[in-house]
């Protein structure tokens, strides 16, 4: 099948809520660059058409309290320079053993995140092997007014914009719990098929 290289083309509105927020599942999905063995994305530059980790590696996934998670770009850059910085923030309630060990395994690590929408065959990807997710902000909050992590991750070079990736190409987690909850199959993501 052709790939279609992007044409100047007009961008209507989908639905008359269109900019109305959408619900997220409670859980983000990380993965480390170094595991990732296959990532392509399409000749327009934004879904992701290839995806696979290595043999015996897998994804994990942190729970995060959904109404403040955030995946976002935003621009910057200088004439003929320009890109898109990636950006995951949520918080993560509680200041269990668990999630301490999470960042400070992880704190300086090269990680991409998947946040998936309530509804869609689609989820979010930020980060890129060359643009990959740093944790710039895990602050901890332990104290009356709530026990809770506030976790910012952002990549520290500029590329692409955020990507969308069918759920069919995502790996299963280490969890099956988990899987359940995102609808991922242990079969996900084992082929590199294009979409």
């Amino acid at each position: 099948m052709a790939e279609t290289v992007y044409q100047f083309a007009s961008v209507p509105k989908k639905s008359s809520n269109a900019g109305r927020p959408k619900g997220k599942k409670s859980y983000i999905v990380y993965f480390r660059w170094n595991d990732v063995k296959t990532y392509a994305r399409d000749e327009k530059g934004v879904r992701v058409k290839e995806f696979a980790l290595m043999d015996g590696k897998k994804p994990i996934a942190v729970y995060a309290t959904d109404s403040t998670i955030n995946i976002y770009h935003t621009s910057e850059g200088e004439d003929d320079a320009r890109g898109f910085i990636h950006h995951v923030d949520y918080e993560h309630p509680g200041t269990e053993v668990e999630h301490d060990e999470f960042v400070n395994n992880n704190i300086n690590e090269d990680l991409g995140a998947i946040v998936f929408g309530c509804s869609g065959e689609d989820a979010k990807v930020a980060g890129t092997p060359c643009t990959p997710l740093k944790l710039t902000k895990a602050d901890s909050q332990d104290n009356k007014e709530g026990d809770k992590n506030t976790i910012n991750l952002a990549s520290s070079l500029r590329g692409a914009t955020i990507g969308h990736i069918a759920k069919s190409l995502i790996p299963a987690t280490d969890n099956e719990e988990i899987n359940a909850v995102l609808g991922l199959s242990t079969v996900s993501g084992s082929s590199k098929g294009g979409l």
